[in-house]
C-alpha cells in the first residue's frame, strides 16, 4: 500500500520532525562527523530488492540509527570543508512543505511559479543585478553556470547552433582564470566549445584573473581566426574566495564584443556586506551570472540560481515552444529558460529563509562568517608553527602546519598531506586541503551560523596536534 491515513502521517510527520531537530541540537557536543565503516558501507549499498513493504516507524527507526549517524558533516559548528552550509531550520521546513504539495514548477498559474518569480527578483537585488531579464532556479552552481554558457553559445552562434551545432564559423574561445571552477571546463565539453577552447588565465598576487594576460590572450586567439566569445569570471574563488577584478573585466568585454559572465556561486552573497560591496562593482554588467543560495545563504541543498540579462535570448536558447503557441499574455513557463521540464518547487525553501532572516539578518551572519575568518587568520599569525598562503576577502583561509626545524617545501607539504588525513579520520573537526602555486595547503571555510571563536581555537588545536605527532 502506498496510502496512509491522515493520523499515521500526522504522528509519523512528528517523528520526522523530531529526528533533524534532536540531531541539530546534539551537534555541539558531537564529534563533526564519523567515517561509516566498511562492512555498513557495503550493507548500504547491497541491500535487496524489497518484496514486501516494512513498517514506517521500522524504516525510521533504520535511519535514525544508520543515516543520522554518519552525516556529511555540515552541519556541525567545526565543519569548514568545501563550501556546504548548514541548512537554515526555516529551510528545512520549506523543503517538507514544498514535498507536500509537489508542484512541478515548469509553469502554469499555481502559487509556486509566482513565488520563484519574487525569489528571482530578490536574488538580483541581493548581487546588485539589474531587475528584470530571464532567471531561474537550477540545481546548483554546475547547472547555473552552463545555462549562461548555453545562453552565450546561442548568441554568438548567430541562434544557429540549435540547427547547425558548432560546425559552421571560427571556433568559439572561452576564457576563465586558473582558479575558475572545474564546472565552467565540464560546461564548455558538454556544449561542444571543447576543452581545448578553454584558456586558462593565470592569476596575479591576490588569485584574481590577471587581466593584461587576458588581453594578451584574446588578441593572440583573435589574430589566430579563433572567436573569443566568453569570460567567466569568478566572484568568490572555492580555492581562496578570490574576487576578480569585475568592471575591469566588464570593460574589457564590451570593448572585444565579448560574453561577460560571472561565476558568484560561493561568494555572491557577500555583496550585501558594505565593506565587500566595493569588490563587486561590474557585476551589474554581465551577460549572465549564477549564484548558489545552498551555499553561503544556508538554504537546503539543491538551491541554485540562473540569472541572463537578456530573457529573450534565454528564451531561445531553450523554448522549443511554435512562436505561434507562445501566450505572453501570462508568464512564459521556466522550462522555456532552461533544460528541465519537470522541475521541483525550489522557491520555497529560499523564498521562507529570506523572509525569516531578512535581509538585515543575512548581513549579520555572513559578517560573522567573515569576522571568524579574520580571527583565524590572526591566531594563525601569530602562531610561530603556521604559515598563511592565502587569505581573501571572504571567509576562506588556506594555511600550512609549518614547524620550523629544517624541513623542504617538499616535506612540509607531505607533512600537511599526512595530518590532513589523521585530522578527517579523527573527525572532530573537517576540513580540506587543495594547491596553490604547486604547493599543498589546508583550506579552512566558514559559511556556518553556528560556528563560534572556540569551534575556530578547536580547529587549530586539533590541527597541531596532529601535525605535532605526524
Amino acid at each position: 500500500m502506498i496510502d496512509m491515513s491522515t493520523d499515521d502521517f500526522r504522528r509519523l510527520g512528528h517523528r520526522a520532525v523530531d529526528l533533524p531537530a534532536d540531531y541539530l541540537a546534539s551537534l555541539p557536543d558531537k564529534p563533526c562527523r564519523t567515517s561509516v565503516p566498511p562492512d555498513l558501507q557495503q550493507a548500504l549499498m547491497r541491500q535487496p530488492l524489497p518484496e514486501r513493504g516494512t513498517s514506517a516507524d521500522e524504516l525510521l527507526d533504520f535511519i535514525e540509527s544508520t543515516v543520522f549517524q554518519h552525516p556529511m558533516g555540515n552541519g556541525s559548528p567545526r565543519f569548514f570543508a568545501w563550501g556546504n552550509s548548514p541548512p537554515a531550520p526555516i529551510g528545512i521546513v520549506g523543503d517538507f512543505l514544498a514535498a507536500g504539495l509537489n508542484p512541478s514548477v515548469a509553469g502554469g498559474d499555481h502559487a509556486a511559479t509566482y513565488l520563484e518569480h519574487a525569489t528571482l527578483e530578490w536574488m538580483r537585488a541581493i548581487v546588485g543585478y539589474p531587475p528584470g531579464g530571464g532567471g531561474l532556479l537550477a540545481s546548483g552552481g554546475s547547472v547555473g553556470n552552463l545555462i549562461g554558457l548555453a545562453v552565450m553559445r546561442h548568441v554568438k552562434s548567430g541562434g544557429a547552433v540549435r540547427a547547425s551545432g558548432l560546425r559552421d564559423g571560427p571556433p568559439l574561445v572561452v576564457y576563465t582564470s586558473t582558479e575558475g571552477h572545474s564546472c565552467i571546463q565540464k560546461a564548455v565539453e558538454l556544449l561542444g566549445i571543447g576543452a581545448a577552447n578553454l584558456r586558462r588565465v593565470p592569476v596575479i598576487g591576490e588569485w584574481q584573473m590577471d587581466v593584461a594576460a587576458l588581453q594578451g590572450m584574446v588578441a593572440s586567439d583573435r589574430a589566430a581566426g579563433l572567436m573569443p566569445a566568453c569570460v567567466v569570471a569568478t566572484a568568490g574563488t572555492v580555492n581562496t574566495g578570490a574576487i576578480d577584478p569585475l568592471n575591469t573585466i566588464a570593460e574589457l568585454c564590451a570593448a572585444e564584443r565579448m560574453w561577460f559572465h560571472v561565476d558568484a556561486a560561493l561568494g555572491g552573497p557577500g555583496a550585501l556586506l558594505p565593506e565587500l560591496a566595493p569588490l563587486y562593482r561590474g557585476i551589474e554588467r554581465a551577460d549572465s551570472l549564477a549564484i548558489d543560495p545552498h551555499k553561503w545563504m544556508y538554504v537546503p541543498v539543491e538551491c541554485g540560481c540562473a540569472l541572463v540579462r537578456d530573457a529573450a535570448a534565454m528564451r531561445d536558447t531553450f523554448s522549443l515552444v511554435p512562436p505561434y503557441l507562445r501566450d505572453d499574455t501570462v508568464l512564459p513557463w521556466f522550462s522555456e529558460f532552461g533544460i528541465q521540464q519537470s522541475r521541483g518547487f525550489r522557491a520555497l525553501k529560499l523564498w521562507l529563509t529570506l523572509k525569516y532572516a531578512g535581509i538585515d539578518g543575512y548581513r549579520k551572519a555572513l559578517a560573522a562568517d567573515v569576522a571568524l575568518a579574520q580571527g583565524l587568520r590572526r591566531k594563525l599569525q601569530e602562531s610561530p608553527d603556521f604559515d598563511i598562503v592565502a587569505a581573501g576577502p571572504l571567509s576562506i583561509t588556506c594555511f600550512r602546519y609549518h614547524p620550523r626545524d629544517g624541513r623542504s617545501d617538499a616535506e612540509v607539504d607531505q607533512l600537511n598531506r599526512e595530518l590532513l588525513d589523521a585530522v578527517q579520520q579523527d573527525g572532530e573537526v573537517f576540513l580540506t586541503g587543495t594547491e596553490l602555486a604547486g604547493r599543498f595547503v589546508l583550506r579552512a571555510c566558514i559559511v556556518n551560523f553556528r560556528t563560534t571563536e572556540q569551534d575556530v581555537e578547536r580547529l587549530v588545536h586539533v590541527i597541531r596536534q596532529a601535525g605535532q605527532r605526524a
